[in-house]
């Protein structure tokens, strides 16, 4: 199917290139398998990308949508027809199918990438396996200017906000992985309260789910949020509403505050939006935790080769967090902030550059194997909606990683570019 779909289009594209009289020839179609919905500033930004290189090399990219990656992505393998590169949501994927045999190894340089995308794109072999072709940062508390006097830059800043009203914005709904705003919160608390060291044994099933520090991260939790109570539409308004679509604007009198990566808040402008680090709970500055999106290479293709190569340059990473709309970031250090949107993007992109001196964390759910990561992203959902369930819930997540065992890249995860 796909192999008849890139003749089509390189047919197509070869009659194109022959009426308007020169230009490279293309040669194989790249067929890309990306999570963004073509009606995003997400799919726009690398639309932009990637049209800059069809039309630099005459190659034709045909990218294949859908959030559920993994699913499509096991289905294509067991069928024998996979797309030449996929779009992984983690370091976890990665490693999954690297030790499956199913990703290629790459040639592409990263020396430029800082850590922790650079080792976990290797997944621990110190050989090359996916790109982070974008990076994330979600230890963030977005706010509406006009409707808090201060920034709240403290825990019980945040505390006192949440005493009364619903201050919150909070949808935990995402299809097959449904939950996964919760899980980033927990693994946020716990970085924040617990370090790098207790945050790395945790991920290396080192430091039990039953363990005070991860009860403490859970409970700390639903305490801010009131057990739902402080949440905008309640529990049942977590449950349901999609976690791109809580903020809503944020309108006045409902909420004012949202945990999270810009690129996940839904807000189509920054203008009337501040933000500040996810305050530290034990004195010192915290580690922040970061995400990424890791391209892998599944077939043969040489030119999806060159397409992958190019989206590893310097020139493609700027070209791509160029774009307003897109919110993304690059963990190539030679994308320097003043690369992206002047504003807010840049003040978050400077987190990432050496010279902060912040401790990035990987994503806790991203660095789980997946039936773990599963397990958590659920438990997150049953426990906004019965807090009782706690200890039960942490007990059924120390099974299922004792069942699964833990991501041999979990001591990667935290680093300091």
């Amino acid at each position: 199917m796909r192999a008849a779909l890139a003749l089509l289009l390189t047919l197509g594209a070869g009659a194109t290139c022959a009426a308007c009289g020169g230009g490279p020839a293309p040669s194989e179609a790249v067929t890309i398998m990306v999570p963004w919905s073509t009606n995003t500033g997400e799919y726009q930004a690398f639309a932009a990308v990637m049209k800059k290189f069809e039309a630099e090399t005459g190659i034709v990219v045909h990218p294949e949508v859908t959030r559920a990656v993994a699913q499509q992505l096991d289905a294509d393998l067991s069928a024998g027809d996979p797309p030449d590169l996929v779009d992984l949501p983690s370091p976890g994927a990665v490693e999954q199918y690297q030790a499956q045999g199913r990703l290629r190894p790459l040639t592409v340089n990263l020396s430029s990438y800082d850590q922790p995308w650079r080792d976990l794109a290797e997944s621990g072999t110190g050989t090359v396996y996916a790109v982070p072709v974008k990076a994330d940062i979600k230890s963030l508390i977005w706010y509406r200017t006009d409707a808090l006097a201060a920034p709240p830059a403290s825990w019980q800043a945040l505390e006192n906000l949440s005493g009364h009203g619903t201050p919150w914005c909070l949808g935990l709904a995402s299809g097959s992985t449904s939950g996964w705003p919760g899980a980033d919160w927990v693994a946020d608390i716990l970085l924040s309260r617990h370090r790098a060291g207790d945050y790395e044994d945790w991920l290396a099933g080192q430091l039990p789910w039953t363990s005070a520090e991860v009860k403490d991260a859970w409970q700390a939790w639903g305490a801010l949020l009131r057990y739902g109570a402080a949440v905008n539409g309640g529990v049942r308004g977590a449950l349901t509403t999609a976690f791109n679509q809580a903020a809503g604007g944020m309108p006045a009198g409902r909420c004012e505050l949202e945990h999270g990566a810009l690129s996940a808040t839904g807000l189509t402008s920054t203008a009337g939006y501040g933000y500040v680090v996810f305050p530290s709970g034990s004195g010192a500055d915290a580690p922040v935790m970061v995400s990424g999106d890791f391209m892998g290479l599944f077939t043969g293709n040489p030119d999806a080769r060159k397409f992958l190569s190019y989206l590893a340059s310097d020139q493609a990473q700027a070209r791509w967090v160029r774009q307003a709309d897109g919110h993304a970031f690059s963990a190539d250090r030679a994308v320097t902030p003043a690369a992206y949107p002047a504003g807010v993007q840049q003040k978050i992109a400077a987190l990432l550059q050496p010279s902060a001196r912040t401790m990035l964390c990987f994503d806790a759910a991203d660095m789980m194997v997946p039936d773990l990561s599963t397990a958590f992203e659920q438990a997150a959902l049953e426990y906004i909606n019965d807090h009782g369930a706690l200890p039960a819930l942490l007990a059924g997540l120390q099974k299922t990683q004792q069942g699964a065992g833990s991501s041999p890249g979990a001591k990667l995860a935290c680093a300091q570019p």
